[in-house]
């Protein structure tokens, strides 16, 4: 099609105007010169849906024809141009046929401004800007921030099905894979995608999503594989079943830099395996557990007592319904609780009210329960609690099996088997784009119906076969772990310890420190972590922070979760252990904000003389560099031995009690034996003895001025 050309206007012409404005743009197709849509402020354009990627944008103008329009076009592609004859587009014509423009994918703006004189002279009239997106989405609809760590939703429509449906059950009988590659570092995940009923919590309809968690800015690719076939889902050949429906789309985005003002895990990144005694976030630090073990059942409760902590904004359903949960998250977040450890399915165990299933279900457990089948709305409320707790800097600790036999056995009878491992891709495929998470395998796996090390090595390889992140993967205890956790040792598929200990309290520390030991002479070095630590009053309180909270910072020990007995089920309000968050938050505060405690090895061996209530004093220390003394009862003080190591030393106080610094800092001198002296205050309450090189202070003080400038 040819557009008819119209001469030059004239200035006699232009006389008779009142004004001259650009009044819209149109895309347009450069293929056959059809109008496509006008391009409004903020209009986003799928490549993959348009009739053409061959493309030119026109203005147009009131009056039809002005003599000149000068195009300033910005963003992922940048280009100015001048037309003096109608059609006016943006990338010229030639008689009537539009030039091409293939765009990239990014965000534009374009501004056209009209001149009452041709080659754009002369007076500008009224110009028109448009912000405008182009994206090259093959049937996918994006959502979400488009930033680093920020997880976005891709909604793909396939075949209509319902949560209750059988032949074909959507859930095993469809498999959605989308790998997503980033352009320029060639980073590739293969992510599992998944049934979404309507997309909105609803049991039916055609939605199949997948969730991803970017780790670079830039331009990603994405490539749709969706097969059909029986209990494909759960089949690791990628080619297992047949291609359908969307099979083949490709499509991708672009992502922005990483948000430093995001909340909790969004700006900080994703938790990983370090290859060393703590986990790390990719883009942060090293990390240190403070959290609850308690309730198991956590996502099952409504936490009526903390429905005043919800927040305007925050997330809710059903008219109130979920504000008792998200308050308790807030609360454990304003006091820096830092993961809460779960169960999302307790069927034949304790509490038998928490399952991702649609049922009906036995909660007593049954083999003739439907667990292949999953409850859409229920399954859209978890990641809204989830969702939120990743925002308090909160960690998700899944335990995916109970200790109670019938728990272990209501998955294919304990075995790896089609429904544990439908279990398992679902929770990934729905979960695994949270940045910070553990996948603990089972709780106490060596109680009641023990399950074989080689089993739970079967269950963490399939789990991490289906993660594209490569989340720490863990297993619960029942007792001594010095011999339930043994066959564990060495073994890459465990990225952390889940320990139980039996008996008494103070000889933790002491474990800690062996298993340190242990694992890094097995060739994988881990991070040790104390889960199910039982807390009944408020003296036994007081026991925890000086027995276990500090003994196993102090001894290297990267984490620690609290189990409160037999309110564990029941428990609704976090409040009454207030003193016990505040006292752990304090503990790691200080670890945090003074030690490098990733390059940091126990040493008791250095104090001597201190008292030995409590189990005595515990030393945290960089050979030459920093020492941290811990005393449980500090009305003897104590001796450190400092023989061999030269230089002044910066000794201060820290109040367990109160998170604070007390009293005044003193100077001594390396090469002997120190007297670290009198607590400021109340000595024999617990109190904290840090001493810093006066030169690895000055060194700091120059890392922080240098990266100031």
């Amino acid at each position: 099609m040819f557009l008819i050309k119209l001469n030059k206007v004239s200035k006699t012409q232009l006389s008779a105007f009142q004004a001259i404005s650009v009044t819209s743009f149109t895309l347009v197709n450069a293929d056959n010169e059809q109008d496509i849509q006008t391009l409004s402020n903020g209009t986003t354009l799928n490549l993959a849906t348009l009739p053409s990627r061959n493309l030119n944008i026109r203005a147009n103008t009131s009056p039809v024809q002005v003599p000149s329009v000068v195009f300033n076009l910005s963003g992922r592609q940048s280009t100015t141009k001048t037309e003096n004859i109608i059609p006016y587009a943006l990338f010229g014509d030639n008689n009537g046929n539009y030039n091409s423009w293939t765009p990239s994918v990014g965000s534009y703006t374009l501004k056209a401004t009209p001149y009452s004189a041709t080659g754009g002279g002369g007076t500008a009239g009224t110009a028109l800007t448009v912000n405008f997106q182009i994206v090259d989405n093959n049937g996918g609809v994006i959502t979400g921030s488009l930033k680093k760590w920020q997880p976005i939703t891709i909604d793909f429509t396939g075949p209509p099905s319902s949560q209750s449906s059988v032949s074909p059950n959507p859930f095993l009988d469809y498999k959605l894979q989308v790998t997503f590659s980033h352009a320029a570092t060639s980073k590739t995940y293969n992510v599992p995608g998944f049934f979404d009923g309507d997309g909105k919590g609803g049991a039916s309809g055609n939605c199949w999503r997948v969730r991803f968690n970017p780790d670079e800015s830039g331009t990603w690719k994405y490539a749709i594989s969706f097969r059909k076939g029986t209990n494909v889902a759960i089949d690791l050949n990628q080619l297992a079943g047949s291609p359908v429906s969307i099979d083949g789309a490709t499509g991708n985005f672009t992502i922005a830099p990483a948000d430093a003002t995001a909340p909790g895990f969004l700006r900080h990144g994703r938790l990983e395996y370090s290859n060393g005694l703590y986990l790390k976030c990719q883009d942060g630090s090293y990390w240190i557990k403070g959290g609850t073990n308690s309730p198991e059942n956590f996502i099952a409760l409504p936490f009526s007592n903390h429905i005043i902590d919800w927040k305007s904004g925050d997330p809710d359903w059903n008219n109130g319904q979920g504000k008792g949960i998200i308050g308790a998250l807030n609360y454990l977040g304003s006091f820096n609780v830092n993961s809460i450890y779960f169960m999302p399915m307790n069927i034949g165990g304790d509490a038998q009210d928490t399952w991702p299933f649609a049922g009906p279900i036995v909660k007593s457990g049954s083999s003739g329960n439907d667990n292949v089948h999953y409850d859409i709305n229920k399954l859209a409320k978890w990641e809204q609690i989830f969702s939120h707790a990743q925002k308090k800097g909160i960690l998700l600790h899944f335990v995916l099996n109970e200790a109670e036999a019938a728990n272990k056995q209501e998955l294919d009878n304990a075995t790896l088997g089609k429904e544990r491992k439908l279990f398992y891709r679902e929770l990934i495929a729905r979960f695994g784009h949270h940045n910070a998470l553990v996948w603990n395998l089972c709780e106490e796996y060596n109680y009641q119906l023990p399950i074989q090390p080689s089993m739970i090595k079967s269950w963490a390889q399939y789990v991490l076969d289906v993660d594209p992140y490569n989340h720490p993967v863990t297993v619960h205890n029942y007792g001594n772990p010095n011999t339930a956790w043994t066959p564990f040792l060495g073994d890459s598929r465990f990225s952390v310890t889940s320990f139980q200990y039996a008996g008494s309290t103070a000889g933790r520390g002491a474990e800690v420190e062996s298993w340190r030991t242990k694992t890094s002479n097995a060739g994988r070095p881990l991070p040790i972590c104390l889960d199910e630590l039982r807390v009944t009053t408020t003296s036994n309180m007081i026991i925890q922070r000086k027995e276990i909270l500090w003994p196993t910072y102090f001894s290297g020990g990267a984490g620690l979760e609290y189990y409160f007995g037999s309110l564990d089920q029941s428990l609704q309000d976090f409040r009454p252990y207030e003193p016990l968050w505040t006292w752990t938050w304090y503990a790691r505060k200080f670890m945090e904000e003074n030690l490098p405690f990733w390059q940091m090895q126990p040493n008791d061996g250095l104090l001597t003389a201190e008292s030995t209530a409590f189990g005595g004093g515990q030393v945290f220390a960089k050979t030459g560099e920093v020492y941290a003394v811990y005393l449980p009862n500090a009305s003897l003080g104590g001796t450190l031995n400092l023989t061999g190591v030269p230089g002044v030393f910066q000794q201060r106080w820290y109040n367990p009690r109160t998170g604070a610094f007390e009293g005044s800092m003193k100077t001594v001198t390396g090469g002997g034996n120190i007297n670290i002296g009198t607590a400021p205050s109340s000595n024999t309450e617990d109190w904290v003895v840090l001493l810093i090189n006066s030169a690895v202070i000055v060194r700091n003080k120059e890392i922080l001025r240098n990266k100031g400038s």
